[in-house]
């Protein structure tokens, strides 16, 4: 059978590259050796060399992916919390994104459900969301058929499968 052969001193910086906020690089090392000369005379086991070399390909690529993948794992949680910051309240940026649209017609169906008012959602005028284990929303929603024309709807979403939970929902002045 062919072998790989990695170097060792990769797989520390790899898993400490993963664990580390710092971006460091790793080398890997690989090599194809081919099938040992007992098992090439063996006929029950046929292993040529570049079935080995496409092999080690294959397990090279994979290292590689895991690595490249644990890399943008970091820079994606790195500007998640440099951006927000767990627990800061930051402007949504967006608010005519459907999902954003989405949770303020959702907070509007669930106000009317727990009240019995007849509210019709508008749209989210504007919103402000922080990042929880999961997360928190404050919307500003416009609406029509009931005695205030705007709202400040709370509500938080949890992370997959997601579950909202209506927190407030209070008639806004102005």
């Amino acid at each position: 059978m062919a072998s790989l052969t990695t170097n060792a001193l990769c797989i520390p910086t790899m898993v400490a590259a993963a664990a580390a906020p710092r971006c460091r690089r790793s080398l890997i090392v690989a090599r194809a050796s081919p099938a040992k000369h007992d098992e090439r005379q063996d006929p029950a086991v046929k292993v040529d060399a570049a079935g080995g070399r496409r092999r080690a390909m294959v397990l090279f690529s994979a290292a590689a992916i895991t690595a490249s993948t644990a890399a943008a794992v970091r820079s994606a949680r790195a500007s998640v919390s440099v951006k927000t910051g767990t627990g800061q309240w930051v402007d949504i940026e967006n608010v005519a994104d459907p999902y954003v649209q989405d949770l303020g017609k959702w907070a509007v169906m669930e106000h009317n459900s727990q009240t019995r008012e007849d509210l019709q959602f508008g749209k989210v005028l504007g919103g402000k969301q922080q990042v929880v284990a999961g997360m928190n929303y404050k919307l500003e929603i416009e609406t029509k058929g009931g005695p205030s024309r705007l709202y400040e709807a709370g509500l938080f979403v949890s992370l997959p499968p997601e579950k909202r939970t209506l927190n407030s929902f209070e008639p806004k002045a102005g």
